[in-house]
């Protein structure tokens, strides 16, 4: 159990340099247990790269992140997962070949440390089928349990990859663009799904959507040029003067 009003999530001047480049600069970032926040920002301001430091996909070149109180800074993706974190991508990241059910049963057992077996019943598997399945109902994908991934549309993968990060019991998610590409309606269906986690789940998300960013988030980061440009409830983000020529500059640009 989390206690209420613990840190789920803390970056200490957290820098990643690529050469001559810092794509992300002394981001000092504290998320509460159970918080929704959302982190905002033009294309390029780094919020890909911080989600990877935090997940452990790339390697941190200065700073500190802990989560729940743990140094993980130096720690390997895998054993992040041990710990509680769960993680969506921009691209999706399933199995194609396999059905909705075998992707969902894989990474339970990739924590479990069980090996998957194509030629055992997956009615076997009891704990983690349920799992599995009740995941898929809250998605709305139950009724494709058995439909190969790579027969799925777009938003359908996408709603799948949802239940993939929450499969492992994670109590902190990071949710990189989950309606990126989504018709209206596939991003309101999104919505609504983010909006039914649990509300013990920190979730972290990057959305380009502002109207899905303030539906889903307490709070609001907002990442420019590597660096935290404003921080703020909706309110104050959307009536940010800085903000808007942020993101005005850039509309302008394309």
């Amino acid at each position: 159990m989390v206690e209420a009003g613990a840190s789920a999530l803390e970056c200490q001047g957290l820098t990643k340099r690529f050469a001559g480049l810092e794509a992300v600069r002394d981001i000092n970032l504290q998320i509460s247990a159970g918080e929704r926040r959302a982190i905002i920002g033009p294309n390029g301001a780094g919020k890909t790269t911080l989600f990877n430091l935090i997940s452990g996909e790339i390697r941190v070149t200065r700073g500190q992140i802990k989560i729940f109180g743990k140094d993980i800074t130096h720690m390997p993706s895998h054993r992040r997962v041990y710990l509680g974190l769960g993680r969506t991508f921009q691209i999706t990241n399933l199995f194609p070949t396999l059905t909705l059910l075998e992707n969902l049963l894989i990474a339970a057992m990739g924590l479990k440390r069980m090996k998957f077996s194509m030629l055992r019943p997956l009615s076997t598997y009891p704990d983690i089928h349920k799992r599995a399945q009740e995941l898929l109902e809250s998605v709305g994908m139950a009724g494709k349990a058995k439909e190969p991934v790579k027969n799925l549309s777009h938003g359908e993968q996408r709603q799948v990859e949802i239940a993939l990060a929450l499969i492992t019991n994670p109590t902190l998610v990071l949710l990189d663009e989950p309606t990126a590409g989504l018709s209206p309606g596939e991003s309101a269906m999104m919505t609504g799904i983010i909006q039914k986690f649990d509300p013990s789940i920190t979730v972290l998300i990057i959305e380009h959507d502002m109207d899905v960013a303030y539906q889903v988030a307490d709070q609001i980061t907002v990442l420019h040029q590597g660096f935290i440009f404003a921080e703020g409830n909706q309110s104050e983000i959307s009536n940010n003067p800085k903000v808007q020529e942020i993101y005005l500059g850039e509309e302008e640009s394309c």
